[in-house]
């Protein structure tokens, strides 16, 4: 990977919810503003995705982001969030039908990634752990969930799922759109 990467989560393609809590009226102008947005992006550059492409309209989401792919010769990686067909929570048969799919897209799956910047050891995740005195508890934090965000001892977590810009904890960097 380079050194070099953009970052970005909680895509939320085809989600009406996301889209009016963005203030936007459909679906249609959330997704085309948010792909402009993302055309930004120099060309062959990496982006890694932390989660949270569509909420059950994988495919579709799939299919947009292949386009982008293919217009702007990215790299892309994906951390799966917990709406992700792929993510190991779903169970063996939800990732064996997804895989092949999301990997026309993404070209590395991972549940998370370790990247070091400068001195720092850097947490690359989807969803948080809210732990110590400085924790903000995230009220999308289920017990079903907390099994899938038990990692501990880094200097900083980025991460999304949140969709807050209140970080978890000082160490945390939130990037949900």
């Amino acid at each position: 990977m380079s050194d070099l990467f953009w970052t970005v989560s909680d895509l939320h393609f085809g989600h009406r919810l996301v889209a009016e809590l963005r203030g936007f009226t459909d679906t249609d102008e959330h997704d085309r503003v948010v792909l402009d947005h993302l055309r930004e992006v120099p060309d062959g550059s990496v982006l890694l995705c932390l989660g949270d492409i569509s909420v059950r309209k994988d495919a579709y989401a799939l299919d947009q982001l292949g386009v982008l792919k293919a217009e702007k010769d990215l790299t892309m990686w994906l951390v799966p969030g917990n709406h992700h067909r792929v993510h190991p929570m779903f169970g063996w048969d939800s990732v064996a039908e997804w895989t092949p799919r999301y990997r026309e897209v993404f070209d590395v799956i991972a549940l998370d990634f370790q990247v070091r910047v400068r001195h720092w050891q850097v947490l690359m995740t989807h969803i948080p752990r809210a732990s110590g005195k400085d924790a903000v508890q995230d009220p999308r934090q289920t017990p079903k969930l907390a099994r899938w965000a038990g990692r501990e001892g880094f200097d900083c977590t980025v991460h999304g799922h949140t969709h807050s810009s209140v970080p978890v904890t000082r160490k945390h960097v939130v990037k949900s759109l």
